[in-house]
């Protein structure tokens, strides 16, 4: 995988036609960051940017908790909280999602309208494994009513996602 250019190397080097990039990086690698860094100077050039930005919420230095950023409108709901003991039966074993943040997520991507930038932070095993989750991403992402869109993918999912997804470039961050 290729190392992750900075936000403002990758706007500037997209082609005319939409291009689909992978995010990619371990746990805690900045991959949110990363994209959030993008989305803030998108916006500062004056592009319209849609999606959702999934942000750590953390408390003495550990992520206790994720909060749904929706791009477009500013609006935040949590989305999981971490479980006191991890569950192996679970497709998270180390989150309790809440159900209603769920389909809020998946809503914001059935609405999303035409932009420059769209984010979709992140695809996981819910989406890519289980049929559920963020299931709106497929057809937005195949509509490529966007420039750029930056897809959140963790490194052992890369290859289930390119399965379902025309992907220009996996780029790698950490």
């Amino acid at each position: 995988m290729t190392p992750a250019p900075t936000p403002q190397a990758l706007w500037a080097q997209l082609a005319p036609s939409p291009q689909l990039v992978v995010i990619t990086g371990e746990i805690g690698a900045g991959k949110t960051t990363w994209c959030k860094t993008l989305a803030d100077w998108a916006q500062a050039q004056g592009a319209r940017v849609g999606g959702l930005l999934s942000v750590g919420v953390f408390e003495g230095g550990l992520k206790r908790a994720i909060d749904l950023h929706d791009l477009s409108t500013g609006q935040t709901r949590r989305l999981a909280a971490r479980r006191a003991q991890p569950d192996p039966t679970s497709p998270t074993p180390n989150w309790e999602f809440d159900e209603s943040a769920l389909r809020w997520g998946d809503a914001v991507l059935a609405a999303a309208p035409p932009c420059d930038l769209l984010i979709v932070d992140e695809l996981g095993p819910l989406e890519l494994l289980h049929g559920a989750g963020y299931q709106s991403a497929f057809p937005l992402i195949q509509r490529q009513a966007y420039r750029l869109a930056c897809v959140v993918v963790r490194p052992s999912l890369v290859d289930a996602f390119r399965a379902r997804a025309a992907v220009s470039a996996v780029y790698s961050v950490g």
